[in-house]
């Protein structure tokens, strides 16, 4: 598991204590803020969002007012989806989600990073065993539709 984790400049603190918390769980994660080699560049910066976005098996969004000025969270929200990406928003306030942005897991506190780490965890070991056992057709529900289930539970 390796985490993008997807946000708005303005949403940097957050995003950066989201990435601390991943880190004191022992989960690989990428941050745009930590990295030096990000550009400003339009062709670079868009190869660059996706090479470490397909560098990752899951992102977390963080969600604010200032998020729905932001050209970038919905391109990184879309690429992911298409890969169908575990996916949750981390909600900085009481902020009204885009209608897109509703199905995903909410994640509203710092403690929710470690339920999320523990779910996609128990799904990751669950198919795994499930796979000894059956065929991988036999198995209807995606992983990331379990992990959902699992999550929105705990939340």
């Amino acid at each position: 598991m390796k985490i993008f984790l997807s946000h708005k400049r303005e949403d940097s603190y957050e995003a950066n204590q989201i990435a601390l918390h991943l880190a004191m769980l022992g989960i690989p994660y990428y941050l745009d803020i930590l990295d030096s080699k990000v550009t400003d560049s339009g062709k670079e910066l868009t190869e660059h969002i996706k090479k470490n976005l397909n560098d990752c098996t899951d992102i977390i969004v963080v969600i604010s007012e200032a998020t729905r000025y932001s050209q970038w969270v919905p391109f990184e929200v879309g690429m992911s989806a298409q890969k169908d990406m575990p996916t949750a928003t981390f909600l900085k306030s009481n902020v009204l989600l885009p209608e897109f942005l509703e199905y995903w897991p909410r994640l509203k506190q710092p403690d929710d990073i470690g339920k999320y780490v523990a779910a996609r965890r128990e799904v990751q070991d669950e198919y795994e065993k499930r796979s000894l056992h059956y065929d991988f057709a036999q198995m209807y529900q995606s992983q990331t539709e379990r992990f959902y289930d699992v999550l929105k539970r705990r939340l």
